[in-house]
């Protein structure tokens, strides 16, 4: 992928920023002290190290960077300088490496041992979830491939891996990669920076708010800190060690619960925005 263009320019800008603001925050200072104390005093020099109030700005630093109209920007002009030329010859590499008879020899292992265990109709379910990871030109190359070998996997079923690598090398110069790029391209273009910051906002609306993210470093950090205490003092470590997991847990749940709640509050009150 092509990193010198204005999209990224923007993004490396952004995070730059957000960078600077903590710069100077002696993070290897305060992290350095942290650690020193050890154990109990470790975590207890952490928490004063990084008070609440830190913890939140922080936060909210991060959060603001993720929904500013900066970041927003650079991610749409990012995926729309992809124009369709481009696409097409990323998809067109991809579809030659389906044709190198070491990449067909593996994806015909694969389809042969998937094919062993998976019926047709399984396998066309579960392909939407299989392809989650992929990127949107990966997944329409495939999606097209799977197209392709669908009238045939039960002839494929009983092929030799040999006979399945020919065939996938034979369907890969049947892939249109022309018409799959001018759909990847049409759809980039619609990666407005409306959208993407609509999506920005709406992504961290679910998340908790940086209060509540600081209430958590330090609600768990002091059950933490109380539990280490009490295995210094002979406690049995296994049963602290639970302690610790279940209590965290709690605290989680119930910061998260009333952060909830806040939220709902907040937004039914005229339509006020919700203060992250």
């Amino acid at each position: 992928m092509d990193m010198n263009h204005p999209g990224f320019d923007i993004l490396k800008e952004v995070f730059n920023k957000f960078a600077d603001k903590h710069a100077g925050a002696d993070l290897k200072g305060r992290i350095t002290r942290s650690l020193a104390a050890g154990g109990q005093a470790a975590l207890d020099k952490g928490l004063q190290e990084f008070p609440q109030t830190y913890v939140k700005q922080v936060a909210q630093d991060f959060y603001d960077m993720v929904t500013s109209q900066e970041t927003a920007d650079g991610i749409s002009t990012a995926v729309r300088s992809y124009d369709e030329e481009k696409i097409k010859g990323a998809l067109d590499t991809l579809v030659s490496s389906l044709k190198e008879d070491e990449n067909a020899q593996k994806l015909a292992k694969s389809l042969k041992d998937l094919l062993a265990k998976t019926s047709t109709d399984d396998l066309e379910n579960s392909l939407d979830a299989a392809l989650s990871g992929r990127s949107m030109g990966e997944k329409m190359i495939i999606m097209a491939f799977f197209e392709q070998a669908k009238p045939i996997l039960d002839d494929l079923r009983n092929s030799s891996e040999e006979e399945v690598a020919e065939k996938i090398k034979e369907m890969a110069d049947t892939i249109p990669t022309d018409a799959i790029a001018a759909q990847v391209a049409a759809i980039t273009k619609e990666v407005t920076p409306e959208r993407v910051s609509k999506q920005a906002h709406d992504v961290v609306g679910g998340l908790p708010s940086p209060a509540a993210i600081s209430d958590i470093v330090h609600g768990v950090g002091g059950v933490a800190s109380k539990k280490l205490g009490e295995i210094a003092g002979g406690a049995d470590a296994q049963s602290k060690l639970q302690e610790i997991l279940s209590e965290a847990k709690d605290i989680v749940d119930q910061v998260v619960s009333n952060d909830n709640v806040q939220k709902k509050t907040f937004n039914k009150k005229g339509g006020q925005e919700f203060d992250l």
